[in-house]
């Protein structure tokens, strides 16, 4: 468990020191007065709409785990989904990977099982993103090349996975490697497994639940800048929640942490915003989406017994 604390302590502060910087670089007094200003109901409004998002993301992650068919209960599912929201802004991005872990301790299914339901999630979380992001592509006319880059690595990947032979190709290479071939049997698994959630059906129901819960917090970011009574619309404020998130994953920070914000805070005040208000809105954005998921994440590890799986897993790691 202290390892897991240390992961997420490193992330705190590495949050703390973007925000501290942030301050530095614009004047404090500027930043206290935004905040004042601030109608801190909007920011209720945000925290519930975050809710939302991490409600309709775990509906999706077992209806994943269902279709795989791994005998996971539950519960036992909502502890694992919500233990990785904890862990997705530590330095390596651990709780991805050890989502998939919790999954065999709670099931007994092969790894490669969890790690394909992580892919599906990701992999239509980001698609998701994109489609949010054309909302205020038009009209912005920023971010145009990054968007078209991300789209264009996204058909890559799923050409790479549904284009026969290709993936087995890969499998086979690896599997003359010394160091790399004892990871072609999950990889298998987890090929097989993706295939199954990404195919028509299963794609379009994790797309528009993707949607669905991404758009939530892009309504957070609306509600938040009209509690600095700022007029931007709703497509402008999609554009830039989504944007900045896609971006920030680009960079593969944990979380995003300091890109995410940076993105942000530019293209806000490209709408209009003051440097202030914009930086304001960015932290509190933030707040209500990342670090709500992070504190909701930490609760659990502390409360149940995913902890002493997680601090388990963290240990081999370190040891690997």
């Amino acid at each position: 468990m202290r390892s897991v604390l240390r992961k997420l302590y490193v992330s705190i502060g590495l949050g703390a020191a973007v925000f501290l910087g942030f301050s530095v670089y614009l004047d404090s007094g500027l930043l206290i007065d935004a905040f004042k200003r601030f109608a801190w109901q909007a920011g209720a409004a945000a925290l519930i709409l975050a809710a939302f998002n991490y409600i309709v993301r775990f509906w999706r992650w077992h209806l994943y785990l269902r279709r795989l068919g791994a005998p996971v209960q539950l519960r036992d599912s909502l502890r694992i989904f919500l233990s990785g929201l904890a862990l997705s802004v530590t330095p390596g991005k651990a709780g991805e990977l050890l989502k998939a872990y919790l999954v065999r301790k709670s099931s007994g299914a092969p790894i490669g099982l969890g790690v394909s339901a992580v892919f599906a999630e990701r992999l239509t979380d980001f698609v998701s993103l994109l489609l949010l992001s054309m909302f205020g592509i038009y009209s912005h006319k920023e971010g145009a090349w990054t968007l078209a880059l991300a789209g264009a690595g996204t058909v890559s990947i799923f050409l790479v996975i549904f284009v026969p032979g290709a993936i087995p190709a890969i499998l086979r290479l690896l599997d003359g490697l010394p160091l790399l071939h004892r990871l072609v049997e999950p990889a298998r698994d987890a090929y097989q497994n993706a295939r199954l959630l990404l195919a028509p059906g299963m794609l379009i129901q994790g797309l528009a639940i993707g949607v669905a819960a991404w758009l939530a917090e892009c309504l957070g970011l609306y509600y938040i800048l009209l509690g600095f009574g700022a007029t931007v619309d709703v497509a402008s404020a999609a554009f830039i929640y989504a944007f900045a998130t896609i971006f920030g994953a680009l960079t593969l920070l944990p979380g995003g942490i300091g890109t995410t914000e940076g993105s942000m805070t530019g293209l806000l005040t490209l709408e209009g915003l003051p440097l202030a208000d914009a930086v304001a809105a960015t932290f509190v954005i933030r707040v209500c989406t990342l670090w709500f998921a992070v504190a909701i994440g930490a609760v659990v590890l502390i409360t149940s017994a995913a902890e002493k799986d997680l601090a388990d897993a963290l240990s081999k790691e370190t040891t690997a």
